[in-house]
């Protein structure tokens, strides 16, 4: 083909800018296209009163040398904060009381979060035959192979950790494809695990060992990088008034700073939440076919950065956070010690905490104005934590949709899209609603999307 490869993108979060900055970067002509006057979606990071607080996500547990080398590519190695190792410390409430995870076998023995009973209960998991379903809930598959308490005191806080999720709803083989698949390869998980690690040892393989970063001034500093950095066109408070296909080939126009525009490209990637994807003005029978894909639910979820003076709090805050397990029946879904993990979150003599609340179990709980979120989550940390007296500092963010859940069922989503792709020539579909909702996952997935786009037809 002569000259670049024109490629349009509808989206400027995370997934769609590191999409743009790799296909512009390897030689494509690209446009960005983004509904809001500011790139980045839910990546915002503010200083403010010396707290550095973070709407969404404060963290990146990079999981691949690929997302890794991507960074650094960035230029972004001098801005990475690693996390301090005493982050690798986790801690579970269990009766009102703030306590430990073990992280070794002998702590694992040790610990007072399960019952003798329970302990010998997970020794039978070996034994236990693999369910042969095409798909299981989280608490269906941790329930048959590890047992109840295990469920109610581990797994299911994981799963509000990560998801914001309901543990019977939530998908073990698309929200945790490598549990999953030592049942399905294997038929154990502790017997998988171990024939996992002798078939790598007998390879060579040495598996990418994970990386919890952040940036000194805040996550946003990976999207303002990709914003500022691209050799992509990105655009702004574009609304976007139709989209055609013909002859290969996709029309976009839209509305912006008072003008009409249009690009013509030979593909086109959607890189917004599956809600926003249906709005779109896609051709009739396109419509028609995105219409009938399985629709996925987004719980609301409240992000809350609090300020204390550290006299104020008696927990020593000497990990990562905690998870409430939602048999304790509280209110909020856990809290990460901001201060704790990453420096200059907070002010000298300061503490910093960023605590959850809402999601697919607790949705009521999200509560949109900043004093009703203070106050419920003073009430409910207050005990567990030592705190005394009012913060300091308090900012909130309300998300209304939040994070896409992968329940049961999640593979018929996946496949419907997968099916439009291989109808229609040069469309492709990115973002957190596959390949895991985490940073890294997004840009590992924006990554194998760009290299996928290329290939169509070279550059």
């Amino acid at each position: 083909m002569t000259g670049p490869r024109k490629i349009t993108i509808i989206g400027a979060g995370l997934s769609g800018l590191a999409t743009g900055w790799r296909l512009a970067q390897d030689g494509a002509e690209v446009t960005v296209l983004e509904r809001s006057d500011s790139t980045g979606g839910v990546i915002r990071s503010e200083r403010v009163d010396g707290f550095l607080c973070e709407a969404a996500p404060n963290s990146i547990l990079i999981k691949s040398a690929t997302a890794e080398s991507f960074l650094y590519e960035l230029g972004l190695r001098d801005e990475i904060v690693d996390s301090n190792p005493v982050a690798d410390k986790r801690f579970l409430v269990k009766n009102g009381r703030v306590v430990p995870l073990p992280t070794s076998p002998m702590g694992g023995v040790k610990t007072p979060l399960y019952s003798l009973r329970a302990k010998f209960r997970l020794l039978a998991e070996p034994f236990i035959r693999k369910s042969g379903l095409r798909d299981e809930s989280v608490a269906s598959f941790v329930t048959r192979r590890m047992g109840r308490e295990f469920l109610d005191y581990g797994i299911a806080s994981l799963v509000s950790g990560i998801y914001a999720g309901d543990p019977d709803k939530l998908s073990m083989r698309h929200a945790f494809p490598k549990v999953w698949n030592l049942e399905d390869r294997y038929g154990s998980l502790i017997g998988g695990a171990i024939k996992l690690g002798r078939e790598r040892k007998r390879t060579g393989e040495t598996p990418y060992k994970s990386r919890m970063i952040a940036f000194r001034d805040g996550i946003q500093t990976l999207t303002r990088r990709l914003t500022d950095t691209s050799r992509a066109r990105v655009v702004t408070g574009a609304r976007i008034s139709s989209i055609e296909q013909s002859d290969d080939h996709w029309t976009v126009r839209w509305h912006s700073a008072g003008s009409d525009h249009e690009t013509r490209s030979d593909a086109l990637v959607a890189s917004v939440g599956e809600p926003d994807l249906r709005g779109l003005p896609w051709p009739q029978d396109l419509a028609v076919r995105l219409d009938a894909v399985p629709r996925l639910e987004y719980p609301p979820v409240t992000t809350l950065v609090l300020g204390y003076r550290r006299e104020q709090v008696a927990h020593a805050l000497d990990g990562f956070g905690m998870l409430i397990p939602l048999k304790e029946r509280r209110r909020i879904l856990g809290a990460i010690f901001s201060s704790t993990i990453f420096p200059d979150r907070a002010p000298d003599g300061h503490v910093s905490l960023m605590i959850f609340m809402g999601g697919a179990t607790m949705p009521d709980a999200a509560k949109a104005s900043l004093q009703d979120a203070v106050s419920l989550a003073c009430g409910e940390l207050g005990d567990l934590l030592g705190i005394s007296g009012d913060p300091v500092f308090a900012k909130s963010v309300h998300w209304p949709l939040a994070i896409p859940q992968y329940n049961v069922g999640h593979g018929d989503f996946l496949a419907a899209l997968e099916s439009i792709e291989r109808d229609r020539s040069g469309l492709a579909f990115c973002a957190n609603y596959r390949g895991g909702p985490g940073l890294s996952d997004c840009l590992d997935s924006a990554l194998r999307v760009a290299s996928g786009t290329l290939d169509q037809e070279g550059v």
